[in-house]
């Protein structure tokens, strides 16, 4: 049985053949599929409004393919990017979905392992100010009052500019996922998972006396790559054929 660890998809309105490919991604893979880890900013917006009638909407194949998925027996994980966060009760108790604010460590075959979506790993100040202020209660308050029509229509144009900065696959960034992984794996993990650099990656890296590996998911958007643990084969960073 295999896990397949897939991220920034930035799934959003006018992307059909994206989410095409990723519909039938999933069923071919299906049957063999154990668990499916979706390592953030799989929807270009997601805020968990007390009134999700319009992200279901926008959102509704996917959300029927999740919950197709669980329904017959696939573990979901969802850890929460920088562009979908606050996912609410909907992700856990109606699709039986285990969401994860900041970070995992799941077992894989007695190997530890830590996922994150990475935004938040060593952040500049100004952008853990920002995640500061969008996931505190107060303003999620004040957006839940605004109602989702006004703030997704706001969060499209906040998300095509920050997806545009990212796409061009700062240095900083990928400096930085990779030293935290670094960091990481001296703490004694064998393997950290992270996305948000849209950039994959499978790297080895020394820890202490041994070895360790960082991966990075890459996107959905260019790469279309994905991470594949089997328990006979382990990790490999794969690409799906859109073609």
């Amino acid at each position: 049985m295999d896990w397949i660890f897939v991220g920034d998809a930035h799934f959003a309105s006018g992307d059909g053949k994206r989410r095409d490919h990723f519909v039938r991604f999933i069923k071919k893979n299906k049957q063999a599929l154990h668990t499916l880890v979706i390592m953030g900013d799989f929807f270009d917006f997601w805020f968990g409004f007390r009134n999700l009638a319009p992200l279901k909407k926008e959102y509704s194949g996917l959300l029927e393919l999740l919950e197709g998925l669980r329904a017959d027996g696939v573990r979901v994980i969802y850890l929460e990017g920088n562009h979908d966060f606050c996912l609410g009760p909907y992700m856990t108790e109606e699709l039986g979905i285990e969401v994860y604010e900041r970070s995992a460590e799941i077992n894989l075959d007695g190997r530890r392992v830590y996922l994150a979506h990475g935004d938040l790993a060593h952040p500049p100040m100004s952008h853990r100010a920002l995640a500061w202020f969008l996931r505190n209660r107060v303003t999620y308050g004040l957006i839940s009052l605004l109602g989702p029509r006004i703030v997704i229509a706001v969060a499209k144009q906040w998300s095509a500019e920050s997806r545009g900065r990212n796409m061009g696959r700062s240095p900083e960034i990928i400096a930085r996922l990779r030293g935290f992984a670094r960091q990481k794996l001296r703490e004694g993990f064998d393997a950290v998972i992270l996305a948000h650099s849209h950039l994959p990656e499978a790297i080895t890296m020394k820890k202490g006396k041994g070895e360790g590996d960082y991966f990075n998911v890459g996107n959905w958007m260019r790469e279309f790559s994905y991470l594949r643990y089997n328990e006979k084969r382990g990790f490999s960073l794969e690409y799906y054929k859109t073609k």
